[in-house]
């Protein structure tokens, strides 16, 4: 077990402490006997790491303590560093004193286990559940360590870089149809087959922990040159969408000019953008939202404590009809 006057140390750039009168020093000054390193994040909060059998500890006097009311945990997470191990990280906020902070801690690669924060955050039940399905670490002491993403019975780390990534095949966000249509997939070749019906059999997809340098540099200008495709398609669609054409490569309005060719689509999109803005408005033949009904007024929580939480939750029932209907009017139903 790690020592509490020896933490592991984090490689940072040389020149990253934190000023004098940090939030460090008082970490200092409210736990003398816990050893910590301290540096600077890129957004200027200070990062402390410390020695991982002392997380609860800090957590918790960190919480407690006047000087410092941690009271918020904004988000858990870990981070893989392959060779170095794993690296699981805290961001804290202090909302009475406006102070932020992030605790971090190594564990190792394989095996890694750490106390659970779920009795001191309730926001650490869910964040604990994530990091234990995405990176494998076992929290001790969680109350309720099933997956919270993934099925129960697949027992696999996607966040882990040992988990073989699948390649990008277009940007988020992107027409499909329109993409589709614009680079159909290649139909297969039709080739007579040879006697050696082995030697025919198509090479299987290699892994990318099993290629070579080259082999991966290959793969990656792939990927980036289909982004760089569907990034100029998506803005000669957005350009077509104001110019008044219908939604996912339908009929075009009468006179409208086609698109430009994806390559000019960069340089084209926003002037073409900017005119059919200026000239044409955009068409939504949807019909008409109805008007918002008249919600019921939300009580001080002081003086009706139930009466404030019976119209949060009419608030919440009359908006999820709303939805429903809205739903079922845009589909014609």
């Amino acid at each position: 077990m790690t020592s509490r006057r020896t933490p592991v140390a984090a490689e940072e750039p040389p020149g990253n402490e934190p000023p004098p009168g940090s939030i460090a020093d008082t970490y200092r000054e409210v736990m003398p006997l816990v050893s910590f390193d301290a540096a600077m994040t890129k957004g200027d909060d200070v990062a402390l790491t410390i020695p991982l059998d002392a997380i609860h500890e800090v957590l918790e006097r960190g919480r407690d303590d006047e000087r410092l009311q941690m009271n918020l945990l904004r988000n858990q997470t870990a981070v893989d560093w392959e060779d170095r191990g794993l690296e699981i990280v805290y961001h804290l906020y202090s909302i009475p004193l406006r102070q932020a902070v992030t605790i971090k801690s190594w564990l190792p690669g394989e095996g890694a286990v750490v106390e659970s924060v779920a009795d001191l955050y309730a926001m650490a039940d869910w964040a604990e559940r994530e990091c234990r399905e995405m990176f494998g670490i076992e929290f001790i002491g969680h109350p309720d360590p099933r997956n919270l993403l993934l099925d129960e019975d697949i027992d696999i780390h996607p966040l882990r870089k040992s988990h073989p990534l699948a390649p990008i095949e277009m940007e988020q966000g992107v027409d499909v149809e329109f993409f589709t249509k614009q680079y159909p997939p290649p139909e297969p070749a039709e080739e007579e087959a040879p006697a050696d019906t082995a030697a025919a059999a198509a090479p299987e997809r290699k892994r990318v922990e099993d290629m070579t340098e080259e082999e991966r540099e290959q793969r990656r200008a792939e990927q980036a040159e289909r982004v760089a495709r569907a990034r100029e398609l998506a803005a000669v669609r957005r350009a077509e969408r104001l110019a008044g054409a219908p939604p996912a490569g339908g009929p075009r309005p009468e006179g409208a000019a086609p698109p430009p060719p994806p390559a000019a689509a960069p340089a084209a999109a926003p002037a073409a953008a900017e005119a059919a803005a200026s000239s044409a408005p955009v068409q939504d033949d949807r019909p008409p939202a109805p008007p918002p009904p008249e919600l019921p007024t939300i009580p001080d929580a002081e003086e009706d404590p139930e009466g404030r939480a019976a119209a949060q939750a009419e608030r919440v029932r009359i908006g999820r009809e709303l939805a429903a209907a809205r739903r079922a009017q845009l589909r014609g139903d």
